[in-house]
């Protein structure tokens, strides 16, 4: 599987699954955009890639500002001359003080916040890189959603229901852009050793996440049969096989990366 000659745009670059990503695609030839809040883990991700032979380009926005996301992307296409991969791993998992708990008590700032960055974000980003893709009939678009916007979480109402969006968002927008050749897939990992699972799982507890394998009644109901915490180069693996050739014909797909999480 090679990327030599594509260019490709990373959300959430800085940590987790997008800095996987973004190595992984780079390391296989691809020139890769950075999109990021945090420039300090982006450094390190360029340096990684660069450490590889890879071409990289930094770029600090805010998904959420629509018009940041589509100017940014025309400066990506401006440097390299086109973009045939855009990749949504940027999200998060906790959006104020009342997000994290029953859904009766999480605020409308923390709905929006957490609506604007997971899925508006994912939007943004997806139907800014397709304007581009469109006329040239070919492209893959990739978003990260999650095993929790498939079943339900104890106490992460928000986060589910933002999840959930970015599933049907992947299909309706495949559905929109198969007659163009653009595939466009999600990944949904269930839990996976990233910065954002120690919010989830409770950073002072060092108990939390063997629950969370093992399976929680109170929070993680289904545990991992698998009987391990996924990896965020588990989650760029499949990435990368949907951004690639070879998946040509795949679309409107949600591939879950989770142990069998979703499934139990």
């Amino acid at each position: 599987m090679t990327f030599t000659g594509k260019v490709a745009v990373v959300t959430g670059a800085a940590s987790g699954i997008g800095r996987a990503t973004a190595l992984a695609l780079g390391r296989r030839g691809a020139r890769v955009a950075l999109f990021d809040l945090n420039p300090e883990g982006m450094a390190e991700t360029a340096a990684q890639l660069q450490q590889a032979g890879a071409q990289s380009q930094s770029y600090g926005l805010d998904i959420t500002n629509q018009e940041q996301v589509n100017q940014t992307v025309a400066q990506v296409v401006e440097r390299w001359g086109s973009l045939h991969i855009m990749v949504n791993a940027a999200g998060i998992n906790q959006a104020g003080p009342t997000s994290y708990g029953p859904g009766i008590e999480v605020s409308e700032a923390d709905w929006d916040r957490m609506m604007d960055v997971n899925l508006m974000g994912t939007v943004h980003c997806a139907l800014a890189a397709a304007q581009y893709m469109r006329p040239l009939r070919r492209g893959r678009i990739v978003n990260v959603a999650s095993v929790a916007g498939a079943v339900p979480r104890m106490n992460m109402a928000s986060y589910c229901v933002a999840k959930a969006a970015v599933r049907m968002f992947t299909k309706c927008l495949a559905l929109e852009l198969a007659a163009f050749s653009i595939t466009v897939n999600a990944v949904a990992p269930g839990p996976t050793q990233t910065p954002m699972l120690g919010s989830a799982a409770g950073d002072a507890d060092p108990q939390a996440l063997e629950r969370m394998i093992a399976g929680n009644p109170d929070i993680y109901r289904l545990g991992v049969p698998l009987g391990k915490l996924g990896q965020p180069e588990d989650v760029a693996s499949a990435i990368q096989y949907l951004a690639s050739d070879e998946a040509h014909h795949v679309t409107g797909v949600i591939l879950n990366v989770d142990g069998m999480a979703q499934l139990t």
